[in-house]
């Protein structure tokens, strides 16, 4: 049985009065980098609440390290969905020795017996490498075996299956799926998911394709402070203090609300500094007070150290509404003098003691991020809390001393990320359902070198809408450019749908990779595209316009996005090698040229080094092997780079045909 909570705060103002309607952000949130700062442009819509939901379900995200949340829109308004305890999901998955998933709660109760089986901290491995050093510090942190995958990326592994962090993600959040599913009783396909601001491209994207491997619509990934200040009734203007500290990083942040524009003037995080630092700090003084008291050592015990682990967060949370909390764990390990027991008061001072450096640490780097802000104390008009450390006492206390001002409480501080999320799903359908389908309905783009399809326009951008990119020559010294215009969701540029070609003649003869040109795709309010090509070396332009949707239907664009969905992963990992394969190919261009033009001048020693490597190269494209052809890249790559330093003409082919 599915238990719901209600948003109890700002939830009561929605029927009674209209403080709200100026508040939603409606539109998409559309992120563009500018220099340090990130920039949210938005317009601010009068909303009737009540009228904002059309039958369109919808769900909001919170993917937390330790816990994820749910929100749904149960009879318009804003509702948490908890297990069946009461408690957010854990973010933990497991395999049985049947091997069979485990999902959540019980995973987290498996984890306690086997914790060589059972994963945890899933968001740090998503989107990284291997030998990232973080990725290497986190293997000596947990039970659980992190390995190569064959791609480079850090998956895990247990009972001899190995996964990558997506899939686990996927399992994740297709439970929420699920849940929201039994309890309104009718299926669910769209969601909004919030991502911490410190990710990257590349982790948002695995975080995306997770959400559409549990047959989710990814409506958006949107950054956790500023779907964080969705939840605030003051959204309409100010500037504002984010502070996250949940079970993964410790992130402050600083947005400006202004005129319908959200900008995040500065952000600072602390990929080590954690809420579970907090208990880790608790179980490391409990484990002292046995050996004291025992001269036993129970930090082997894995067991113990559950019990332990769980003292230490329900102790943490008592002492922020007590002076003094008592801990009792009878018969926690067994000793040469008989059962150990730990019997023990802690007061809130000696807990303040013992997480004073964590304290610290929070300090500076909100110190830090206001002055990277350009504000001052006194220049936030609210501080928003998130994260289930945000309960805490202390923490509470030194956001009232670095801010001087109480946090605002109007919204629980582990809720607000994913309300805030809802709320974003939700003005996205009425922003489709007020544009009446003017949307981009698929994507936008063009063939690369390879078969790739390289996204321009991304689908579900609103109309009109303008975006470019930069092409280079993928040959050498080419008489024309024939540019494939392509949509569709698939990374395969084959399997979308081919709109038309531009024929780019008379550019400058030049070797490959010289010549640039400007690629802009512009639609209008019509749904027209125009795609206009400027070469950067001379005047010259070339265009051509496509009436591009009255070319599909609704129906075909689920089934295009339907189909893209389901090829996953798969077509990610075929499109990284295609695209890998295209760099392979330039690359022994480049080298073959060079060789021809510079065989005389390059000492002796590298010349051979070089023709191994473009042997190397040709054999690793042709067997397809993405870990060869990444290693064969980065030893050419550190060849050229050392041959710069000892001539930079060595990598400038001469125009002549002769060898020198």
């Amino acid at each position: 049985m599915l238990a719901q909570k209600p948003v109890h705060t700002w939830v009561q103002d929605v029927g009674t009065s209209n403080r709200w309607e100026n508040s939603f952000v409606a539109g998409l949130l559309l992120l563009q980098k500018m220099g340090l700062s990130l920039m949210l442009f938005v317009h601010l819509n009068f909303i009737d609440h009540c009228n904002i939901w059309h039958g369109d379900d919808v769900v909001g995200i919170d993917f937390g390290t330790s816990k994820s949340r749910l929100a749904i829109m149960d009879a318009e308004v804003p509702t948490l969905l908890e297990t069946e305890s009461g408690e957010a999901i854990p973010s933990f998955v497991a395999i049985d020795d049947e091997k069979k998933i485990l999902v959540g709660q019980v995973a987290n109760y498996h984890a306690i017996g086997y914790p060589a089986d059972s994963f945890f901290n899933i968001k740090t491995l998503l989107g990284r490498k291997f030998q990232d050093s973080q990725i290497q510090e986190l293997k000596t942190k947990v039970p659980f075996k992190i390995i190569e995958g064959s791609n480079g990326e850090a998956w895990v592994e247990a009972c001899n299956e190995q996964f990558s962090p997506t899939k686990l993600c996927a399992f994740i959040i297709d439970k929420m799926k699920r849940m929201a599913e039994s309890y309104l009783g009718r299926s669910v396909s769209k969601a909004v998911i919030a991502a911490p601001i410190y990710f990257n491209d590349a982790q948002k994207k695995e975080l995306e394709l997770a959400g559409k491997i549990a047959g989710l619509d990814v409506l958006g990934i949107v950054d956790e402070p500023v779907v964080a200040a969705l939840s605030s009734k003051n959204i309409d203007g100010g500037v504002f203090a984010v502070f996250s500290l949940g079970g993964g990083t410790f992130n402050i942040s600083i947005l400006e609300i202004s005129a319908g524009v959200i900008k995040v003037k500065a952000k600072e995080s602390d990929s080590s500094l954690r809420g579970e630092d907090f208990d880790l700090v608790l179980v490391e003084y409990m484990v002292e007070e046995i050996r004291k008291v025992y001269s036993v050592d129970v930090s082997g015990d894995r067991v113990a150290m559950g019990r332990l682990k769980e003292a230490a967060e329900k102790a943490k949370l008592e002492l922020s509404s007590s002076c003094e909390t008592w801990i009792d764990l009878p018969y926690l390990t067994g000793s040469e003098c008989g059962p150990v027991h730990l019997n023990m008061t802690l007061p809130v001072s000696k807990f303040e003691e013992l997480v004073e450096f964590l304290i610290e640490r929070i300090r500076k780097l909100c110190q830090k991020c206001l002055e990277a802000a350009h504000v001052d104390e006194q220049g936030i008009d609210e501080v928003i809390l998130v994260g289930g450390m945000a309960r805490v006492r202390q923490v509470q206390h030194i956001v009232e001393e670095i801010f001087l001002k109480s946090p605002c409480m109007q919204v629980n501080p582990e809720e607000a990320v994913a309300i805030g999320a809802l709320l974003q799903g939700a003005l996205i359908i009425e922003d489709r359902r007020k544009l009446s389908g003017h949307l981009i309905p698929l994507s936008l783009g063009i063939e690369t070198l390879g078969g790739g399809f390289a996204r321009i326009i991304e689908r579900h951008s609103v109309i009109p809408c303008t975006a470019s990119q930069n092409i280079a020559s993928p040959l050498d010294y080419p008489d024309s450019l024939y540019i494939r215009i392509l949509q569709g969701e698939h990374q395969i540029a084959s399997k979308n749908d081919l709109l038309g070609e531009l024929k780019v003649t008379g550019i400058p003869r030049a070797p490959c990779g010289v010549v640039s040109i400007k690629l802009d795709f512009c639609v209008d309010k019509k749904g027209f595209l125009t795609v206009l090509a400027k070469s950067k070396d001379t005047d010259l332009e070339w265009s051509m316009e496509i009436n591009y949707l009255d070319k599909i239907s609704e129906d075909y664009v689920r089934m295009t996005a339907k189909k893209a969905i389901l090829s996953g992963k798969r077509n990610v990992e075929k499109n990284a090698l295609m695209q890998l394969k295209s760099v392979t190919e330039l690359n022994i261009n480049r080298i073959e040229k060079m060789l021809k033009f510079w065989r005389k001048q390059i000492p002796r020693v590298y010349l051979e080094k070089y023709e191994r490597d473009l042997a190397g190269l040709k054999k690793a494209k042709d067997l397809e092997d993405i870990v060869l052809l990444n290693s064969m890249l980065a030893e050419v790559e550190q060849l050229e780079e050392f041959l710069i330093t000892l001539d930079p003409g060595y990598l400038i082919p001469d125009d002549s045909d002769d060898e020198r």
